[in-house]
């Protein structure tokens, strides 16, 4: 079997699903309370004036907040008293405590995006800046239909393609003795755990960078795929209830089809640029990733957006330039004016480029598929992306592939 598996890798498997089993065994549940109470608890995500508070029996609660209160980060352990309506808290009174860290990680984002802020010229730009460099998602519920509608959702969502352009970033800096490497992995420690707040897809991109770059330090093979199972593995055990999210799956499995895309000896972040540019400027990975994807994807949206494919390149091109002019802007503070303003203007094209790119007839709407069905599609999916074919042929074959599950999930 081991001329077939890489070495460690069973022992790897192991370890993801039990992380996985871990996860299922502490699914937290939805509260239901019509009360007046005081709950202590931790927030694990944030929308505007909202946060989803883990109790420490595992109850989930939206907390409500009113704009007089302290503002609340993911991580932040928050006691509040307020009037209980079901899945609901309106909160009355609202205390906030942070541990060192998590003191240390709100004072860094906060003095970085103070001095975003200040060269973002309009409410899309700083949007923009808040997604792609941040990871906080301020867009309004019609701009998060028209970007859906777009198939350009996962644009804005800090993840490996994020990851893969600050790595080509370090990897192009002449420098010797690895120092690169070194400089690097300091980077994205830092970035990842003092600048953004704990998100499924980047801390996933984060194990497969981290993992490669330690590799090319100390001179070891990478396998990709391990990788992705460390990853699954650690996040299921630290963060169980990432696992009973949308976005953790659509991640892993949209990285996972990546993988196979590139080979296992290579991370789907590495020489993200190259990749783009020499493989039908990224044509064949968006038909693998949506092979993979769009079933689950159909099972909340009920819908497939084929703008993945018209304006994909576009978008993600934009993006790529967005992220690697951020990358200087951030490591200088945006000290500089025309890097400033480069970013600025990217940002305000790409929102202009939301509202008046055409939208009609770039959606096929398939219902609600159960989910079951998704599931068996993905998996059937990730099967064809395993057939040795390159060039045309592949791509002839995943276009072919993705048109018949499009038609079956239509009919179906």
């Amino acid at each position: 079997m081991s001329k077939f598996l890489p070495k460690g890798f069973l022992l790897v498997l192991l370890f993801s699903l039990f992380g996985i089993f871990y996860a299922l065994l502490n699914k937290p549940q939805k509260g239901n309370l019509y009360s007046t109470l005081t709950l202590n608890g931790k927030v694990i995500k944030t929308v505007y004036n909202r946060a989803l508070v883990l109790t420490s029996n595992n109850t989930l609660f939206w907390v409500y907040l009113n704009r007089y209160q302290p503002r609340v980060f993911v991580g932040d352990t928050i006691l509040v008293e307020g009037r209980a309506k079901g899945f609901k808290i309106f909160a009355r009174h609202l205390e906030v405590k942070r541990n060192f860290f998590q003191r240390l990680r709100v004072k860094i984002h906060l003095f970085l995006k103070r001095r975003f802020l200040k060269t973002a010229t309009t409410k899309g730009s700083k949007k923009i800046g808040s997604a792609l460099i941040f990871g906080e998602n301020f867009f309004s519920k019609k701009e998060k239909k028209l970007i859906s509608r777009l198939g350009i959702y996962h644009i804005l969502v800090i993840s490996g393609m994020h990851y893969a352009l600050f790595l080509t970033f370090f990897l192009w800096i002449p420098l010797r003795w690895k120092l690169r490497y070194y400089l690097a992995l300091v980077f994205f420690l830092f970035f990842t755990f003092l600048v953004l707040f704990p998100s499924a897809p980047a801390y996933r991109a984060f194990v497969s960078v981290a993992l490669f770059l330690l590799a090319a330090i100390v001179e070891r093979p990478y396998n990709s795929l391990k990788a992705w199972l460390i990853a699954l593995g650690v996040w299921s055990f630290i963060y169980p209830y990432w696992v009973f999210s949308l976005g953790f799956w659509l991640s892993y499995l949209a990285s996972l089809a990546l993988i196979i895309y590139y080979g296992r000896n290579k991370t789907p972040e590495e020489d993200f640029i190259k990749n783009f540019f020499s493989k039908f400027l990224g044509l064949e990975a968006a038909l693998a990733v949506g092979l993979v994807i769009y079933p689950l994807l159909t099972t909340f949206l009920g819908y497939v957006s084929l703008g993945s494919f018209l304006y994909g390149v576009l978008f993600t091109f934009l993006a790529q330039l967005y992220i690697l002019v951020s990358t200087f802007n951030l490591l200088t503070l945006w000290s500089f004016d025309i890097p400033s303003r480069v970013q600025d203007f990217l940002g305000n094209l790409f929102v202009e480029l939301v509202y008046k790119l055409p939208k009609e007839g770039i959606t096929v709407e398939v219902g609600k598929t159960p989910l079951w069905e998704a599931v068996l599609l993905s998996l059937l999916g990730l099967g064809i992306l395993l057939l040795p074919l390159k060039g045309w042929k592949k791509i002839s074959l995943l276009a072919g592939a993705l048109s018949l599950e499009i038609i079956l999930l239509k009919v179906f």
